[in-house]
């Protein structure tokens, strides 16, 4: 699957309440509006009307234009320096002459082409800007949307497979420290097995700025897949495993044994390119480079102009305690089965930095899952809860009625990292059930109706028609069109064609066994479809994990099912959760990792398929969940965790639309020991309805509001 110079732009269309523009990502749904104050009348224009890439640019007349929400925005001249930034609570005066003016977390790369003099007022819930007269605004967007620009046949040789991983390199935008952003890093090329070597002509690259010396042994050289990548790095073979840049040799083994040292180095150089990169294009103050300035003796600013080979000798002088607390939240630990079919996922690991593990099989403790509590029991052996509450009523008449687990179950090596999936034979306890058929899916998905996100909530059980209340969960997001659909008690033929009708999410309230979902009228298998048409989904009912594996085999992207029975009242409760994060903008995977810091039976649920798919971008770029530590009567202490989404991955910067004691911070971050007043928190609690954790439950931040601050 090339890159396709036919994909569908970013387009624009007219809004009458308040008038503006919207601005609509075909591809993958994001959006983004801009008020006027008037109806305005768009004029198309070139995408060279801004010196920056662009896919989409118009240019309207207008004196005031204002932001939906609380953004940040970046001020730059016409050279694209630099030259003011504003969030929330500032104003900002520009004199006059030409600006570009980026916005910051928001669903597209948004930017404004503007003569000054001009005015920035950020103090309200919105950013509006004000023109001394109409003025003629250039806008100009481009989707996140990264597409691989070609496709290399490999073999199973290993050699040939270093030769292919060897040309990731290639879609590297930038070796300048700003790589580290994610929309500079661009799409590996996709993987293919075939009967030869096969790499697209025009693939000629300069020479690597390091090389990655391992044994030719799969793993070895499938763990150092995303670290060739980001240090612009060949793949060759070796006696021992080791990093070579401009002749000088880091080892790739350590105490704690290759695969580690490998992740360690990654995240060792990202996090001080991180750093240096604020000498560059955004020179800002950043939360990270504050914790381990004054612990350095690197000359960032040298360091940026400097080759990334020099760099990385630099860097690794450095002691890696001393810039761990610098390196942010990991994306993505992926544990790949050494097979042959699984090397068609390694772009697509790449492309996220994954940690990639290979696991061994004395690594997977295989569980089995019947249709007893006493199997039950011995699956959940760590945590006796949930043995006692397996006795409780279930979503079923009885364990004999639900249905069976077909596959291994296991829990694989645990991780720090946000995410973890794993490829390969089994169900994988805790993390995402992943195939190199879903990761290519994700290329060609497109939303049921760019603009508008359609959701289907089915319920096929009146005794969990509590459940049902999601439906007024989903859509409630301010500037974003929503097509909500309530069906109960379909018959077969019903289920199928809301399957296979284009929708966004499947939410489906109900039972299933062996024989399928249960409907009006007896059960559909999902087996039975070829050809559905919907993007993730949720199926909340007792072990929903092969009826989903049918679903991503038929054509979904991915979704969360159950491995086991669970209590009717506690699967409505998780099922109202999993809406409220879905529709707050976590993805698929990184809302199932929420609930399990509140519900010990969320270990029942699994996600399979693509863990990033979600319903609707975040409005404040990506979500995050806040856990209180501490009260008193006047200040709350608390921790920050932010989460990727697709459009805001591992080296995004963070920025902050509230007042808070840190700065800007490489994303995702976790900030622990946060300490304000009960005021200023109680205003971020009124501005975004975020998810935290109080008492170790589960609450939400506008709720939160109601008695306990």
């Amino acid at each position: 699957m090339d890159a396709d110079a036919s994909l569908p732009q970013p387009r624009y269309e007219l809004l009458d309440g308040p008038p503006g523009i919207r601005f609509v990502d075909p591809i993958d749904g994001g959006q983004f509006s801009l008020f006027t104050q008037a109806p305005c009348e768009p004029v198309e224009r070139s995408t060279d009307a801004l010196p920056i890439p662009i896919d989409t640019a118009i240019e309207i007349g207008t004196p005031t234009l204002q932001t939906p929400y609380l953004v940040g925005v970046w001020v730059r001249d016409s050279e694209f320096t630099l030259v003011d930034q504003c969030t929330g609570g500032e104003t900002v005066s520009l004199e006059h002459g030409e600006y570009i003016v980026e916005f910051s977390a928001v669903q597209l790369k948004v930017y404004l082409g503007v003569e000054g003099p001009f005015e920035i007022d950020a103090t309200g819930e919105a950013v509006t800007f004000s023109f001394e007269q109409a003025s003629e605004v250039v806008l100009g967007v481009r989707s996140y949307h990264e597409q691989p620009a070609r496709t290399i046949t490999t073999t199973t040789d290993p050699c040939d497979l270093m030769h292919a991983i060897s040309q990731f390199r290639a879609s590297l935008l930038t070796t300048s420290p700003e790589r580290s952003f994610p929309t500079l890093r661009g799409h590996p090329p996709l993987l293919e097995l075939g009967e030869e070597l096969s790499i697209p002509a025009g693939s000629a690259l300069s020479e690597p700025s390091a090389f990655i010396e391992v044994p030719v042994r799969w793993d070895r050289i499938l763990p150092v897949t995303s670290l060739a990548y980001y240090l612009d790095g060949a793949v060759v073979p070796g006696r021992e495993p080791r990093l070579v840049v401009d002749g000088e040799t880091f080892p790739l083994s350590g105490p704690a044994g290759f695969e580690q040292r490998v992740e360690a180095i990654l995240k060792h150089v990202f996090a001080l390119d991180c750093i240096t990169r604020t000498e560059g294009l955004y020179d800002v103050e950043l939360h990270e480079r504050s914790l381990i300035e004054d612990r350095v003796t690197l000359d960032f600013a040298e360091l940026y102009d400097a080759p990334i080979a020099d760099r990385i000798s630099a860097y690794m002088d450095v002691p890696f305690d001393v810039v761990a607390p610098a390196v942010p939240e990991w994306k993505l630990t992926a544990d790949v089965e050494p097979d042959p079919d699984n090397i068609p996922v390694l772009p697509f690991l790449a492309s996220d930095l994954a940690v990639i593990r290979v696991p061994e099989s004395d690594d997977i403790e295989s569980r089995t899952i019947e249709d007893t509590s006493p199997d039950v029991e011995t699956f959940f052996r760590d945590d006796p809860v949930l043995v006692r509450e397996q006795a409780s009523v279930d979503r079923t008449a009885s364990t004999t009625d639900s249905a069976s687990i077909s596959d291994r179950v296991f829990h694989p090596e645990p991780t720090d990292s946000l995410m973890q999936t794993f490829v390969g034979e089994g169900i994988p306890v805790g993390a995402t059930k992943m195939t190199p058929t879903a990761f290519r899916r994700r290329l060609a998905y497109e939303p049921a109706e760019p603009g508008r996100i359609q959701i289907d909530v089915v319920n096929n059980e009146t005794a969990m028609s509590e459940e049902s209340a999601v439906s007024d969960v989903y859509g409630t997001r301010e500037w974003i069109d929503f097509d909500i659909s309530v069906h109960t008690e379909l018959t077969k033929a019903e289920l199928t064609k809301v399957l296979e009708t284009e929708t966004d999410f499947f939410h489906y309230i109900g039972h299933v066994k062996d024989e399928g979902f249960r409907c009006a009228d007896g059960h559909l298998d999902a087996e039975t479809l070829s050809d559905i048409d919907v993007g993730a989904f949720l199926l909340n009912a007792c072990r929903s994990y092969d009826q989903g594996r049918a679903l991503v085999d038929a054509g979904a992207l991915g979704g969360i099912v159950t491995l086991a029975n669970v209590p009717n009242p506690t699967a409505t409760e998780i099922g109202k959760n999993l809406a409220r994060l879905l529709n707050t903008g976590f993805s698929i995977a990184n809302a199932r990792s929420v609930l399990g810091e509140d519900e010990k039976l969320a270990k029942r649920y699994l996600v399979i398929g693509d863990g990033n798919a979600n319903i609707v971008k975040s409005k404040i770029g990506s979500p995050v969940l806040m856990q209180i530590t501490a009260t008193s009567d006047e200040t709350i202490n608390y921790d920050i965790r932010g989460f990727p989404s697709p459009n805001h991955s591992v080296g995004g910067l963070r920025t902050w639309n509230v007042d808070l004691p840190v700065g800007n911070c490489i994303s995702p971050m976790y900030i622990t020991d946060i300490e304000i007043t009960k005021e200023k928190f109680r205003r971020i609690c009124e501005k975004n309805d975020s998810p935290l954790i109080f008492d170790s439950e589960l609450v939400w931040s506008t709720e939160f509001l109601n008695g306990r601050i």
